[in-house]
């Protein structure tokens, strides 16, 4: 008796050995992969904060790269209107040289005239002074009567006063001639001064042109990179995804949900198919890109549903997703929930076919209330409609 209650003790000391080391090695295991899943999220979240960082600073960009634009083509507008002013100035410059050309030769002729007016009267006064005072005398005395005296006389007054009067108006005309050559000259000089400053104007606005230029080219470089940061991002994310589905799989030992066969519905109520699965042109960049799911357009807060029983492996704000949720089925196939109003399950979680996991919204990059949803095959996005009833 005493020898099997000794055998029995034994037993149970062997079989403590043996299960507990197993039960320690369990819990190893486990925390091994708590902590790789605790590594993942933070480069999850470092990878998710890095593409907001590079998609903000894009819209940043962008928005100055469109202001810069439309600084240029003001800029190219006021080059524009520069040059017609400086054609017309050119024609103007032409014109006043024509004017001043024009005037000069009138104040030559002018001058000429008042010159000739000049020389005549000279000519007479030379004549009268050589004769001598006895030749007037000589043409009123020798006057056949009294009234043809006094209208020698008045002859003579008239010739003498018409020659005073000629000079005058030469002497008049001449001296407005000059000063409206001197007007013409100054003329010619305000406008060659406008042409001088207009020029400047031109040259500055192309100075600025080509800085504006050079800024959109850096732009347009700085935007590019940035991209592929993002891209490379989401390709992170991918991979992290990636393993954390295996980790989790490996955890929990994850069944394998789906059997095949459709998937159920994300919505029960009426919807609205606003974009199918394929290549098109994106509604806010405007970039031909593939819309990798289907956008069912809803109501805010219509109910959402799992289309099949899985672990859920994301429950958060995912970029231009908005607010979404993923959940692993097994059997390498995933679905994705984005840009929801509200999220009614967590991460870890096992989710039931048809259960209710959040609400339509427009969180993210979006243009309205819709549910995006995506089908994963092999971690690859597919056409969702082929697995839908």
């Amino acid at each position: 008796m005493k020898r099997k209650l000794l055998l029995l003790v034994a037993m149970f000391l062997a079989v403590g050995l043996i299960t507990h080391p197993y039960h320690g090695q369990a819990l190893s295991d486990i925390e091994k992969i708590d902590n790789e899943l605790k590594s993942l999220k933070e480069d999850m979240d470092r990878a998710q904060h890095q593409q907001r960082y590079a998609k903000k600073s894009v819209q940043e960009l962008t928005g100055k790269k469109q202001a810069s634009k439309e600084d240029l083509e003001a800029i190219i507008g006021r080059i524009d209107q520069i040059q017609q002013k400086l054609d017309t100035t050119q024609s103007n410059i032409a014109i006043a040289e024509e004017k001043l050309l024009r005037t000069g030769e009138e104040l030559e002729e002018a001058i000429k005239q008042l010159n000739n007016r000049k020389e005549l009267m000279d000519s007479r006064i030379r004549m009268a002074y050589t004769a001598g005072p006895v030749s007037y005398l000589d043409v009123l005395f020798s006057s056949a009567s009294f009234s043809d005296f006094l209208d020698r006389f008045n002859t003579v007054e008239s010739i003498a006063a018409q020659d005073r009067n000629i000079a005058q108006e030469h002497q008049n005309y001449s001296e407005s001639v000059a000063q409206k050559k001197e007007q013409r000259g100054q003329e010619l000089n305000n406008v060659k001064a406008l042409y001088a400053r207009l020029q400047t104007q031109k040259a500055e606005l192309q100075q600025q042109e080509l800085d504006k230029e050079v800024m959109i080219a850096n732009l347009d470089k700085k935007i590019e990179s940035l991209e592929e940061i993002s891209e490379e991002a989401e390709k992170q994310l991918t991979e992290f995804v990636k393993k954390a589905s295996a980790l989790e799989a490996k955890k929990n030992r994850i069944k394998n949900y789906y059997k095949g066969g459709k998937l159920g519905m994300p919505l029960k109520d009426d919807y609205r198919l606003s974009s199918p699965f394929g290549y098109r042109i994106h509604p806010i960049t405007g970039k031909s890109k593939l819309h990798g799911g289907l956008d069912m357009a809803a109501p805010k807060g219509t109910a959402v549903y799992a289309a099949e029983s899985g672990v859920v492996l994301g429950a958060r704000w995912m970029n231009d997703y908005g607010n979404a949720i993923v959940i692993d089925h097994g059997g390498n196939l995933s679905t994705l929930y984005g840009h929801l109003s509200a999220i009614h399950v967590k991460e870890g979680e096992t989710v039931k076919r048809g259960e209710k996991i959040g609400l339509v919204g427009s969180t993210g990059v979006s243009t309205g209330n819709h549910l995006h949803f995506e089908v994963r095959k092999d971690y690859e996005r597919v056409n969702p409609e082929p697995y839908l009833k």
